[in-house]
């Protein structure tokens, strides 16, 4: 593979393949820089799109499922393209709506560049906890200079299996315990999570989408779609002024005033479907029982029922 000294790069298998026009061809109003698909698979997909150059990788066993090999093997597969920097993003729901700065510029001298998820604070192997769990669907890549953090992340991946998409387990271990001073932790913008007018409980819901360079969200790309049709994203969204007090406030005045400012959405919090589900699952006792009775829930075909759970 050779190319270009920067390029924007998805790696991708099964339906995806076929459609890297839903959202990865959008990268391609970045002017200059070549988009690369990375098949896994054993033929490239009949439709090719235009724009894109296109890489077939045989597939390997190590990873137990290609989704997660997809997102493990990104890491490594893009030391075989001939390039210094790389945005490597997810095929099928990754819109980009702006064209993007400079990579080095957004690497800003780091080795790796990403944002926070829109849930950011975690508890962590390793470090402990972070405000800053970094979403592993857009990741800029200083290419020679980050082999070493993405190799540990990959080899940490191949050696234990968490759950089909862990990646971001792994990639947050890594980085934030051991390489966080060679990582640039970007603006949401970069990467953004928000629901577009429609709500879900424990998520963000906005009603534009100004000042976004990135839109990340699988269940709103329609609808971030049909608004680029009848709208141009501005480069910055409007800030609205505040309504100016006509004198300071006395205590009465701020007291009600705090009261007031307790009605505004802050704090973003998990659906309590997800609380309660992860609550449950936590306890030993029904992690041993579902070992126990699994066999029985596959036989009577109602395993596929429990894995759409909202436990992830």
């Amino acid at each position: 593979m050779s190319g270009a000294r920067t390029a924007i790069v998805t790696v991708a298998y099964g339906h995806s393949t076929e459609n890297l026009d839903y959202t990865f061809s959008s990268f391609a109003l970045n002017r200059g820089i070549p988009l690369h698909a990375i098949i896994l698979g054993r033929e490239l997909p009949k439709r090719r799109i235009e724009g894109i150059t296109y890489h077939l990788v045989e597939p390997v066993p190590d990873f137990s499922h290609p989704l997660r090999e997809v997102y493990f093997r990104r890491m490594e597969l893009i030391d075989r393209l001939d390039v210094d920097h790389a945005l490597v993003v997810d095929s099928y729901d990754v819109l980009c709506l702006q064209p993007l700065p400079p990579f080095e510029k957004i690497l800003g001298g780091s080795d790796v560049a990403a944002c926070a998820e829109h849930l950011g604070a975690r508890y962590l192997m390793g470090q402990g906890y972070t405000a800053n769990f970094l979403n592993g669907g857009v990741f800029f890549w200083n290419i020679p200079a980050s082999r070493d953090i993405r190799r540990e992340i990959v080899e940490r991946g191949r050696s234990h299996f968490r759950r089909k998409a862990d990646d971001q387990y792994c990639i947050n271990e890594v980085i934030q315990t051991k390489y966080y001073d060679r990582l640039r932790i970007l603006p949401c913008q970069y990467n953004y999570r928000a629901y577009f007018n429609r709500k879900q409980s424990g998520w963000p819901t906005v009603d534009h989408l100004n000042g976004v360079l990135i839109y990340h969200n699988a269940p709103c790309i329609e609808q971030a779609k049909a608004w680029l049709k009848t709208s141009a994203p501005q480069p910055k969204a409007a800030l609205p002024q505040l309504s100016k007090d006509s004198a300071p406030l006395d205590s009465n005045g701020m007291f009600l005033r705090e009261i007031k400012q307790w009605q505004a959405d802050e704090i973003i919090e998990p659906s309590w479907k997800f609380r309660m589900f992860r609550s449950v699952l936590s306890w030993r006792v029904v992690h041993g029982l579902l070992r126990l009775i699994w066999p029985l829930f596959v036989r009577l075909k109602i395993d596929h029922w429990l894995r759409r759970l909202p436990i992830g």
